[in-house]
């Protein structure tokens, strides 16, 4: 550990999983002190996209879930083993998810649901040889040749109504018109999980929602260092020193009563700016009120377009990820129950308790739904009476099967309606109904923005060519041979921006290679076959 940097500060521009895990590196490895490292949230919460609120008496809400992988999340096992649980004594954040994991494993049992109910067989991919030969002519393509390239423009109709597709597509997020770049670094990366994508069990859960399991331990971590959190303050414009360098002099922010300031910023202080957030301009509704679509001016994107534009070719570019809401957003949906009868109800049909059985994709729905029912309580504050499960839907223009207006302009009650006739529980419908808390839809303009098809130069470095004290860690970042839409992708690119910047002799978990190994090729192989 460095003690030069101890007079240096640390400026983060976002309040994310990806700056929370850049100070603990700090600390840890770069050898500041907590109170000269800075994050800036213009929200009043840390967290980012990793999030969980709400109450028992006004329903819970998490915009989306991030699922974890214990063999392929090399750093972000680094950063919990790091990080004390909150909860059990002695024992860090890694190790306690991976026990609660490892009690209670998944393996889903209806995975897939078609229009009457019936839980799909679902250990046939349903490949055709022109499927296989486009899936291993993608495994071999060099992805400087997949610039501006879709799923869609890559695969033939009939891909599209596999098995596998509906499973990998809910899975992870994928659109028809989404970046086939991105598809094969996810088949890379990802090829020790297509065994078993019928059944989920390489998912790793957390003993509650993201915020509660990961944040706040780590926020907890950080406050003992005096780590500074301003909160309720936007950063708007990031000055640069006027030369041939990237060289931040100056953070200029708007606080909560609207005043601006500027944050003078020392040639040896650091900047770690997340450019681009995937639920900018996130809207919830409730039981009764459809969430409001609300596309513009995404902060994030601004700031990301404003900086760019002062440096081009070195700070990556927006326009791909964020002009096209109508192409990146879902609608998803909480709903919160007094007591356990819609889960009872699910758990007999699936065949899975709760926590046990991960995504249930009714493949015949017209918005794509899928909903998960996590092992309960989901939230500390939930108590043994009340239950809540989470689902999606992929198309939210689109007309439901049953409630007849598009996903996007439904109410919670409404989406609880489509839910309840796609599982056929209509005859339980009035009871289901007087049990509910709330359903609490949320509108995300801007969830699937780092799929986007897109030219590998619109990502810019972790640390851009002549940068002397400014990094970018965000989900739209270059990193070679990792998968974005991911805890890990936070971390690495926040591990590598520390160490970079700092010229420490540490070196970054590389990504594992499990697609090279021939043990993991051949169960591919034989997965793409099998009846």
């Amino acid at each position: 550990m460095s003690t030069n940097n101890s007079e240096k500060h640390a400026y983060f521009v976002g309040g994310g999983l990806a700056s929370l895990a850049g100070a603990v590196y700090l600390l840890e490895d770069g050898g500041f002190k907590g109170e000269n490292i800075h994050i800036i949230e213009a929200l009043p919460i840390l967290g980012g996209s990793n999030d969980g609120a709400g109450s028992k008496e006004k329903g819970f809400i998490c915009r989306g879930g991030r699922m974890l992988n214990e063999e392929t999340y090399e750093n972000f096992w680094d950063l919990s083993s790091r990080i004390p649980s909150l909860e059990v004594p002695n024992i860090s954040v890694k190790d306690e998810i991976l026990a609660f994991d490892h009690a209670n494993p998944t393996n889903a049992q209806a995975r897939l649901i078609d229009k009457d109910g019936n839980r799909l067989p679902v250990t046939d991919m349903q490949f055709d040889t022109k499927d296989r030969m486009k899936m291993v002519k993608l495994f071999f393509t060099d992805e400087d040749e997949l610039d501006n390239v879709t799923i869609r423009d890559w695969f033939d109709d009939h891909f599209f109504t596999t098995n596998f597709w509906y499973m990998w597509q809910t899975t992870f997020a994928w659109q028809e018109w989404s970046s086939i770049f991105e598809f094969q670094r996810y088949m890379k990366r990802m090829l020790l999980e297509f065994s078993r994508i019928n059944t989920l069990e390489g998912v790793t859960r957390t003993p509650y929602n993201q915020y509660e399991s990961v944040i706040l331990p780590i926020k907890k971590y950080l406050d003992k260092y005096n780590v500074d959190f301003s909160l309720r303050k936007t950063v708007t414009d990031l000055h640069f020193k006027d030369n041939d360098n990237i060289t931040v002099s100056e953070v200029e922010c708007v606080n909560a009563e609207g005043n601006t300031e500027i944050i003078a910023v020392n040639e040896d202080d650091l900047v770690f700016f997340t450019n681009g957030c995937i639920t900018d301009n996130s809207n919830n509704g409730d039981y009764k009120t459809p969430a409001r679509y609300l596309p513009g001016n995404p902060p994030s994107f601004a700031l990301w377009r404003k900086i760019a534009d002062k440096k081009p070719g070195r700070l990556g570019n927006p326009d791909p990820f964020f002009t096209k809401p109508d192409e990146t957003k879902w609608y998803s949906f909480t709903p919160t129950f007094k007591g356990n009868k819609m889960l009872k109800l699910i758990e007999e049909y699936s065949g899975n308790k709760p926590g046990s059985g991960a995504l249930m994709t009714f493949k015949d729905s017209s918005w794509r739904m899928s909903i998960v029912v996590a092992a309960q309580p989901h939230f500390k504050a939930q108590g043994d009476d009340t239950t809540i499960l989470w689902g999606y839907g992929l198309y939210p223009d689109a007309i439901g099967d049953f409630v007849k207006k598009p996903m996007i302009d439904c109410t919670g009650e409404e989406l609880l309606t489509e839910l309840i006739h796609h599982l056929h529980f209509e005859q339980h419908e009035a009871d289901i109904k007087e049990s509910v808390i709330n359903v609490i839809p949320c509108m995300m303009p801007y969830i699937d923005a780092l799929f986007q098809p897109r030219a590998k130069a619109d990502r810019p470095a972790v640390v851009p060519e002549g940068s002397t004290n400014l990094a970018l860690i965000s989900q739209f970042v270059e990193i070679p041979e990792d998968m974005v839409f991911t805890e890990e992708y936070s971390v690495r690119a926040a591990r590598w921006a520390v160490y970079t910047l700092l010229g420490l002799d540490k070196k970054v978990a590389p990504v594992t290679e499990y697609w090279k190994r021939p043990d993991v090729l051949a169960k591919a192989i034989h997965t793409s076959y099998r009846s």
